[in-house]
């Protein structure tokens, strides 16, 4: 009998110990966002050093015709072109030494005066055929630049993709800033995401024999990790992470094709058996998707965003059948055992449907995906408080 006291009290002393390290590790959080974002910069450089150049350019068409543009925007010009030029002249003083222009999927040519100083084409940075990636481009400037017209020269400039990105003018430092201030709570979270993914993975791995239902946990965590990867794949400063950025966003769609199997392998592991035939399906079907994905791509050279769509496609079905799944059990009332899981599939299901309906709607607005990231943080942290309850 005194064994069992000290036993429960032990296990009483392990879920407050558990409650204390997930409270610490909130308040260190906390507290390093609040800081970071309210008290002092101690970079020594700030993006608020560069110059947004958004009002002063104007657009130069075919013809010859001018007209006056704000970016970022959605240009599309009234008659047909084979491209566009952007023109401005540059400061009488050149005391920035760097253009950064924010290139939304664009073959471009930029002109100092008669001089091409800048150049940026598909064919020369890619293994295999695609577009030009969404990318942040630097052009050099000097001194003698001053006053000189600046051109912006969209090669090819595609009906579909009408986005003209900001341009900023500063020390490359500063610009860079200016690059990703607006991801930077974004990449934090995806960079805690992939960590405490794969760190719940191997727990769980290490757990499963004696803890059985930390076995779904596990995929959990995979599926969290591959996720997190893609989100940093896909971000808009990853090419200040990776050093080609074309490379970076092919892998983006590789880890994108991925995401589905990890997560109906979780679901699998849910629903201890029942609808296992139809998940199973749904898992071969994602392995088809990728297979056939990697065959397009590198055998038969077709565009990765074409060669993409069957996978989405498959993603959709499996976000569907996920939800009818969930919406059967709650109807059914078999949904007790597992009910937070299945509250943070439903909300991950939504956000990630959102999340594709925005990107078929807008192929071209370059989301980062903060929305299904978002959807993949509730899924992750009522999954695994829902897995310690049953444990």
């Amino acid at each position: 009998m005194g064994d069992n006291d000290t036993k429960n009290k032990i296990g009483k002393i392990d879920k407050i110990m558990h409650t204390a390290l997930f409270t610490m590790l909130l308040i260190s959080v906390m507290y390093l966002a609040a800081g970071e974002i309210i008290l002092p910069n101690d970079r020594g450089v700030s993006s608020k050093d560069c110059i947004d150049l958004s009002e002063s350019f104007e657009v130069v068409l075919d013809d010859g015709i001018t007209e006056n543009i704000t970016l970022p925007t959605t240009y599309e010009p009234e008659q047909e072109s084979d491209g566009i030029t952007l023109s401005t002249t540059l400061a009488n003083n050149i005391e920035h030494e760097w253009l950064m222009i924010w290139n939304m999927g664009h073959e471009l040519e930029v002109y100092v005066g008669d001089e091409l100083r800048f150049s940026l084409g598909k064919d020369e940075r890619r293994l295999f055929k695609g577009d030009v990636a969404y990318q942040y481009d630097f052009v050099k400037l000097h001194p003698a630049d001053a006053g000189k017209e600046l051109k912006i020269c969209y090669v090819d400039y595609a009906a579909e993709n009408s986005n003209l990105g900001m341009v900023y003018a500063g020390d490359k430092a500063s610009l860079m800033l200016e690059a990703v201030k607006g991801n930077q709570i974004a990449l934090f979270l995806a960079v805690t995401m992939l960590v405490s993914g794969i760190v719940v993975a191997v727990v769980a791995r290490l757990n499963r024999v004696k803890y059985p239902k930390m076995y779904s946990v596990q995929h959990l965590g995979v599926g969290v990790t591959i996720a997190s990867a893609w989100f940093l794949f896909n971000s808009p400063a990853a090419q200040f992470i990776f050093p080609n950025i074309e490379i970076a966003r092919d892998c983006a769609f590789f880890f994108a094709s991925m995401i589905s199997l990890p997560f109906l392998m979780y679901l699998k592991s849910l629903m201890g058996g029942r609808y296992a035939r139809v998940l199973t399906g749904l898992e071969i079907a994602s392995v088809a998707g990728f297979a056939l994905l990697i065959i397009c791509y590198f055998i038969l050279k077709r565009d990765i965003n074409i060669a993409f769509i069957p996978t989405l496609i498959i993603a959709v079905v499996g976000l569907g059948t996920a939800l009818a799944i969930i919406l059967g059990d709650f109807q059914n009332r078999h949904v007790k055992e597992y009910f937070l899981a299945a509250l943070g599939t439903i909300i991950f299901v939504v956000f990630a449907l959102i999340y594709v309906l925005m990107f078929v709607l807008f192929p071209f607005k370059g989301d980062s995906g903060i929305l299904l990231m978002l959807g993949i943080m509730f899924l992750f942290i009522l999954g695994i408080i829902s897995a310690i309850g049953q444990k």
